[in-house]
């Protein structure tokens, strides 16, 4: 019995903290509004689009071989990278021209992410 009430009661903390973060992050969102490669760096204009302030974000830096041609994947976390709400950041990440692809994605609302290919990105 006493087990049984302790297991209920962090399950009733559980889902209501679960509740409270689906919430929280079903009003946020990001979209990488201009990016530019010079200088060994890619440079990223980050709009936070929803009514969350967000920090804390992962990246995906996705290149192509010279030699090969085959992709493969950096993951790394960025740190200091803090964008309110309705507002526009501007983050440098080292990067080099084979860069195909860069996935940003909020740590704290992992629906809050955006992708950028190549094409879209100024230098490449």
């Amino acid at each position: 019995m006493i087990v049984a009430g302790i297991l209920a009661g962090w399950a009733t903390q559980f889902v209501e903290q679960q509740r409270s973060e689906l919430a929280l992050c079903s009003r946020a969102g990001i979209l990488i509004q201009r990016a530019y490669f010079g200088n060994g760096n890619l440079t990223l204009h980050i709009f936070n689009t929803g009514d969350v302030d967000l920090s804390g974000f992962s990246a995906r830096l996705t290149y192509t071989s010279n030699t090969t041609g085959q992709r493969y994947t950096i993951p790394q976390r960025l740190g200091g990278l803090n964008v309110s709400s309705q507002n526009i950041q501007t983050y440098i990440i080292p990067a080099n021209n084979t860069l195909y692809e860069f996935v940003l994605q909020s740590l704290q609302c992992k629906g809050a992410q955006d992708i950028i290919y190549k094409y879209d990105i100024e230098g490449l």
